[in-house]
């Protein structure tokens, strides 16, 4: 398994662990679609820091002796969150899903 999947994979974890955790501290069943881009661009530009952290903490863990260390993950995240608008659209995508599915 490729270290940019583990990454996606924990991303997407990420994602919908904290769209739970919205969804409860809001007593919400969901989030409209013509407030999620708001909410996304604020919860983004909160939590963009403690992403990396938690990326980086979780791989540690997973990957334990396999972790090829901070360097190269530093480099596959600087990649992923170059563009900050694709970011936020991907997290748009990614929510708008899930809610469908719910």
């Amino acid at each position: 398994m490729s270290y940019q999947k583990n990454i996606r994979d924990l991303l997407v974890f990420y994602v919908k662990t904290n769209y739970e955790k919205y969804l409860k501290e809001h007593n919400l069943q969901f989030i409209p679609n013509n407030e999620l881009s708001s909410i996304i661009e604020t919860l983004y530009t909160e939590r963009k820091s403690h992403i990396k952290i938690f990326i980086k903490d979780s791989l540690k863990e997973l990957l334990k002796g396999e972790y090829p260390g901070d360097c190269l993950i530093d480099s596959i995240i600087r990649e992923i969150f170059s563009d900050d608008q694709v970011c936020k659209e991907r997290l748009y995508i990614e929510i708008e899903a899930y809610q469908t599915k719910q």
